[in-house]
């Protein structure tokens, strides 16, 4: 489906709630689904972000009492010769290990959690803008460009929660408290000590400059790749029918090379940058002993403050080290956001009317009024130019014409799958843009060329279009198109389990399954899209059959590959470039002499040759 189902809305809606997380909120705020950032996303999840904060915190508070109770250990106790001082220092400094043990698996538990939780909350906001956009985004779009939306964009914001945000925060913090602690310690050596930061932060702006752009260019080479690798995947049969497997895997591989090369790159700057933190930490420890050495003898500086500062060292360089991971996390989940966010900001060419007709029930008369269309970006010009068509109710109408004469693109205006640049479509005198999209579509029957079947069992397949329909329901439909019998031959009948896409089915058991599909939704106008256009003669007269048998009672406009298949039908609209040229029977048709006679004539000399 291209838009949310009202089963799958109520499915959503009926997410029970949870009071301390905002996973639903963001769910039912559907009106704001278009609203994406960052700040935004984590403002829903403020109260567990503030616990994991404070927790994290704590964390950070522990690691700076441990260097001051050495020091109070080493000098009270060591040097004064107080074993009871000593043991005072020791028995506090195994209370902070304990609780900051207890503290860091609190903090695991509450921010793996939390990112879990907001992973969720992203790929049913993200998973449900692609149900709502219009047929044309998938058109236009890679599937593969779209698997990279919600699989290493998504993932790459669990990263930055789970591993990264809170521990910046806290880097920050504990850089700040050691500065504080280093100066507070001894003025001189402290200032002294501090002076590395000069050349470390140049460094740092030169890092993030840097790998900011290697990283956008990597998240879009990636992208290429997955692309590749879904399209490879569709198109193995062609590849291996025409020997391009060899071209195949020589274009993947450079795509893949091109990836690995921003990669490597991007590793070099690590390379360099990190060695050169760890250079100067090296440096300021030599700084501190060095002057450490000379203002020990003269009592301007104790023994405890000494190695108290060389720890402290190790706790200044570590949120450096931190923080620049983090900056490595989130440079690519910045480009991911920036992804997400262009997802989210696209318009459906086909959105529900804020104030829509509700007509009820329809009965399926379908009028097309001067309609024009034209394919966005496709620079064909207009596939449709001033179509003027009326299907009463309860009729059936046939298309043909040559390709590209725009009898798919009638069938999808009427789905509304797009909407008209000029003109109306309506239904029972309601222009289909004025109806709610979801209370239309429930009128709606549906059968493409290539039906989809999901991986589930038969019965489920065919329960897709009216989930609540009882075993009863489904099997009735299945035996109104005469699919029954098909059915009951499989191995476990309607509980058959499907694999992908139908694949263990005939093309003529897919198309059968599909109408009945089409049949238990009890559809006011069906629409079949060349429905035998791929079966066999045997295939195609029982599929015929079947459509002849759903197409009762009911408004239903098919597109007919076959002219035998159009000769059924009540009436016959010939399109040509994108206009109706011809509308009437066949046997009206033939006696016009014009264009169906031509076809019809063309295809007894192709029958009888």
């Amino acid at each position: 489906a291209l838009a949310p189902t009202p089963e799958l809305l109520a499915k959503v809606e009926a997410l029970p709630p949870v009071r301390d997380h905002a996973e639903v909120d963001l769910v039912a705020e559907s009106r704001h689904l278009r609203e994406f950032s960052l700040p935004l996303l984590l403002r829903w999840f403020r109260r567990p972000l503030a616990l994991g904060l404070l927790l994290v915190v704590i964390d950070a508070a522990a690691g700076l009492v441990g260097p001051y109770l050495m020091k109070h250990g080493i000098d009270a106790g060591v040097v004064q010769g107080s074993e009871a001082a000593l043991w005072i220092a020791a028995g506090l400094f195994l209370v902070v290990v304990l609780v900051d043990f207890v503290d860091s698996m609190a903090a695991t538990l509450v921010t793996g959690r939390t990112a879990e939780r907001i992973m969720l909350s992203l790929r049913v906001r993200v998973w449900a803008q692609l149900q709502r956009l219009s047929l044309d985004y998938y058109e236009r779009e890679m599937a593969g460009r779209i698997m990279t939306r919600m699989t290493t964009d998504v993932d790459q914001f669990e990263s930055l929660v789970e591993n990264g945000l809170l521990n910046a925060l806290v880097a920050g913090v504990t850089f700040v408290g050691v500065g504080v602690a280093l100066v507070g310690l001894d003025l001189e050596l402290g200032l002294i000590t501090l002076s590395v930061i000069v050349p470390l932060a140049a460094a740092t702006v030169w890092f993030r400059r840097r790998s900011a752009r290697l990283y956008s260019l990597s998240r879009d080479r990636i992208a290429a790749v997955n692309a590749d690798f879904q399209e490879g995947l569709s198109g193995v049969r062609e590849a291996q029918a025409y020997r391009h497997e060899v071209l195949t895997n020589e274009r993947f591989h450079e795509l893949g090379a091109k990836y690995l090369r921003s990669r490597v790159a991007a590793q070099r700057l690590v390379a360099t940058y990190f060695p050169f933190v760890q250079f100067l930490a090296a440096v300021a420890d030599a700084l501190v002993l060095g002057v450490g050495a000379t203002l020990v003898p003269t009592g301007a500086l104790t023994v405890g403050a000494l190695v108290a500062f060389l720890l402290y060292i190790d706790l200044f360089f570590a949120p450096i080290q931190q923080l620049s991971q983090v900056f490595d996390a989130w440079q690519q989940t910045r480009v991911s956001v920036s992804r997400i966010a262009d997802l989210m900001a696209l318009d459906t060419l086909t959105p529900s009317p804020s104030d829509p007709d509700r007509p009820g029930r329809l009965r399926g008369a379908v009028t097309l009024r001067d309609v024009h269309f034209g394919y966005p970006n496709s620079g064909a010009g207009e596939a449709l130019r001033g179509v003027d068509l009326h299907v009463p109710e309860g009729r059936t109408v046939a298309l043909v014409g040559e390709t590209g004469a725009g009898k798919s693109t009638v069938l999808k205006l009427l789905a509304r799958f797009y909407d008209p640049a000029e003109g109306t479509v309506t239904l029972d005198g309601h222009d289909l843009r004025r109806l709610d999209l979801h209370d239309f579509r429930s009128h709606l029957g549906y059968v493409p060329q290539e039906s989809f079947l999901f991986t589930g069992t038969v019965r489920d397949n065919i329960a897709y279009s009216r989930p609540e329909a009882t075993d009863a329901d489904v099997e009735a439909a299945a035996r109104a198109v005469g699919a029954h019998d098909a059915i009951a031959a499989l191995p476990h009948g309607y509980r058959t389990v499907l694999g992908e896409r139908g694949g263990s089915l005939s093309a003529g058991q897919r198309q059968l399954i599909a109408l009945a599909r089409a049949e238990l939704a009890e559809p006011a106008l069906l629409l079949l899209d060349e429905a035998t256009a791929n079966l066999d003669l045997a295939a195609e007269a029982r599929v015929t059959a079947a459509m002849d048998r759903v197409s009762r009672s009911r408004t239903t406009i098919l597109i007919a590959h076959r002219l035998p298949t159009a000769r059924l039908a009540d009436r016959i609209a010939v399109l040509d470039r994108g206009r109706v040229a011809e509308l009437g029977s066949h046997d009206e048709l033939i006696a016009l002499g014009g264009i169906y006679s031509r076809m019809w004539q063309a295809f007894e000399t192709a029958s009888a040759g």
